[in-house]
């Protein structure tokens, strides 16, 4: 009869009851990754990550069901676009959206409502008292040019 170390539970209770009732929780759902051989490790060393991986199993990964992007029913799940996929807009500067450099700035995204004019004001006064501070930033002689070019552009838009 085998004595302590760990014993993996068969149907752990997802939640402890108290005190006497407690049962262990750490069992877990039973669809874990499966272990992956790394090759061209040193000799020995492809074998021992091969143990650590069964010793403590990752959960199985996320499915686009459970990665919080949000789909209606029956809607398939957009294509993934690799990174040095071409463009699909070549003749949109990367600009576009935001207020700085080419192409259309971020009321282009949404159309402006009443809220939003107030929301502005109140953006634009909470900025207008932070000024101060930032131009005794910028007065500073170890201010990086940087540092200032982004607070005169913050000072000229209040």
């Amino acid at each position: 009869m085998a004595r302590g170390g760990y014993r993996k539970p068969n149907n752990p209770a997802p939640v402890s009851g108290p005190g006497a009732l407690s049962q262990r929780t750490d069992g877990g759902p039973g669809d874990k990754q499966a272990a992956r051989y790394i090759s061209g490790l040193p000799y020995g060393e492809g074998q021992e990550m091969m143990n650590i991986q069964q010793s403590a199993p990752m959960a199985a990964a996320p499915g686009i069901e459970s990665s919080g992007m949000a789909m209606s029913p029956g809607q398939a799940a957009a294509p993934i676009i690799p990174l040095n996929a071409p463009s699909s807009r070549p003749n949109e500067p990367v600009t576009a959206g935001i207020n700085l450099g080419p192409g259309p700035d971020s009321s282009s995204l949404r159309p402006a409502s009443t809220q939003d004019t107030i929301a502005d004001d109140n953006y634009r006064a909470q900025i207008a008292s932070y000024l101060p501070a930032l131009l005794r930033i910028a007065a500073n002689p170890n201010t990086s040019p940087t540092t200032r070019a982004i607070i005169r552009k913050i000072r000229d838009q209040v």
